[in-house]
């Protein structure tokens, strides 16, 4: 009896230590019932949250374009060479992702972000770089990149747009979101999977002025129509028109397609054609084709849920990298089934983005972030390029270091926002190498990892205090 007295006293103490001990560790904003083993999206109170395996809440901080060229250019590359070593470039001078150089120099990346509160690596992170230089220490995402979209991409020659109905396409994209799961699916550190950067929804304002072209501006259907019969998407878009219309011969009136006076036209003769671009009914064929870039969202944004679902069915979804005024009435049903948490890129002012930001939440009740989004001061070594973020027109660092301060506290005091990633961390010049934008990448270190102090004091106190201020949102 007496050692069944003291097996239970013994027991008791242990217990009562390790509930003091759990109560000890416990971290703000940390609860044990969030804990799921990986990174989340969570409503609490009102406030959305990232929420880490451990079920610790969390604003995502990033900086992005961690790019070797950056650092390789010819006015910084010898002393980028002299700080991490020689081996950082191979023999034949091309970036070594394999030497020791590149360890301390993403080491040194990470004590960088460390100092200034960014808890991120984000978008353009290269993906030449070792993900286990950094998966385990900084969140990060992953990008499926299954198109090229983007306008960047096309003016770098790459395409076309994929026929998304075909078989081919479901195939290829299945193979490559098993890869891109398979190297991700157990990290504790993923925010979750990004499709493309920035798609081109709409031709550019530029564009349509240049070719004096109004009506057929949506690059995904231009894509589609010059398909030959056998397509998958043309025929899918004729099925389309012929619910729309009672016959082919209306179709074809508005769309301004040869009809035979003998023989009329059918709908197999218009799935051959490829002189769709000169419609009659503007008004009407403008309808058709807003109505089809509904069929395709749904099938672009359905395949890419379906897939990273059946290779990993817990890390985030976050869709494209959509500027934030590119979220058209089309992409709103299909994101709101499969997007988890949304991702924009936004340039401006938060009293104007804030606004934008604002609609879209309504539409869609999902959690968003920024995912790329700076203010620049051209400096004299960026006159030919100029810098990301130049919209502003800041006039010193210490004006852009305001405009940091001033948004990310009005992300913060939004209780939906639930990050903003940083585009850029080094200052890039003229004569480097051009990587997404001809633009130069932005920076609050210039090419020799020199602080802006007047800008990184700022960074520093802002990033501190934002998962405080974000708790405070209303």
């Amino acid at each position: 009896m007496k050692i069944q007295t003291t097996l239970f006293a013994t027991a008791m103490f242990a217990l009562v230590i390790a509930m003091f001990a759990e109560s000890a560790i416990a971290e703000p904003g940390k609860d044990s019932d969030l804990a799921t083993g990986y990174v989340h999206a969570k409503q609490i109170d009102g406030v959305w949250w990232f929420i880490n395996p451990d079920g610790q809440r969390f604003v995502s901080l990033g900086v992005n374009h961690i790019e070797p060229h950056l650092w390789l250019a010819p006015y910084n590359k010898e002393a980028t060479l002299k700080r991490y070593g020689q081996d950082m470039v191979t023999e034949g001078a091309r970036f070594n992702p394999e030497g020791t150089a590149v360890k301390r120099w993403i080491d040194r990346q990470i004590e960088i972000c460390d100092d200034l509160h960014f808890n991120t690596f984000g978008k353009h992170t290269h993906e030449s770089i070792d993900r286990a230089l950094y998966e385990d220490r900084m969140y990060y995402i992953a990008s499926l990149e299954t198109a090229p979209l983007a306008g960047w991409r096309e003016r770098k020659g790459q395409g076309p747009r994929p026929d998304v109905f075909s078989r081919d396409f479901e195939a290829f994209l299945d193979r490559r979101v098993h890869d891109v799961c398979a190297e991700n699916k157990e990290s504790r550190n993923l925010l979750g999977y990004l499709y493309t950067d920035v798609p081109s929804w709409i031709m550019g304002q530029k564009d349509q002025n240049d070719r004096d072209e109004q009506v057929m501006i949506y690059p995904w259907i231009n894509a589609i129509l010059p398909l030959g019969e056998w397509a998958p998407g043309k025929q899918r878009w004729v099925e389309h028109l012929s619910r729309r219309y009672d016959s082919p011969e209306a179709a074809a009136v508005v769309w301004g397609l040869p009809v035979s006076p003998a023989y009329g036209i059918t709908w197999q003769d218009m799935a051959r054609l490829q002189t769709w671009f000169e419609p009659a009914d503007a008004k009407k064929a403008t309808e058709d084709m807003i109505a089809f870039m509904y069929v395709i969202c749904e099938k672009w944004y359905g395949m890419h849920h379906d897939a990273i679902r059946k290779y990993d069915p817990n890390h985030l979804i976050l869709g494209d990298k959509n500027m934030v005024m590119w979220h058209y009435e089309w992409m709103i049903p299909a994101m709101k089934k499969y997007v988890d948490v949304v991702t924009i890129q936004a340039y401006g002012r938060w009293e104007q983005d804030g606004k934008s930001v604002a609609k879209l939440y309504e539409q869609l009740g999902k959690p968003i972030y920024n995912g790329d989004g700076s203010y620049s001061y051209v400096q004299p070594n960026q006159q030919e390029w100029g810098a990301k973020g130049w919209r502003t027109e800041a006039r010193s660092f210490q004006e852009v270091a305001s405009l940091y301060r001033e948004t990310l506290e009005g992300m913060m005091a939004t209780p939906y926002m639930i990050g903003w990633h940083h585009c850029g961390c080094l200052e890039q010049w003229d004569a480097a190498e051009r990587g997404d934008s001809p633009m130069n990448e932005n920076g609050f270190m210039d090419p020799f990892e020199n602080y802006h102090t007047e800008w990184t004091d700022v960074i520093r106190d802002v990033n501190t205090n934002a998962a405080r201020l974000h708790e405070a949102a209303e």
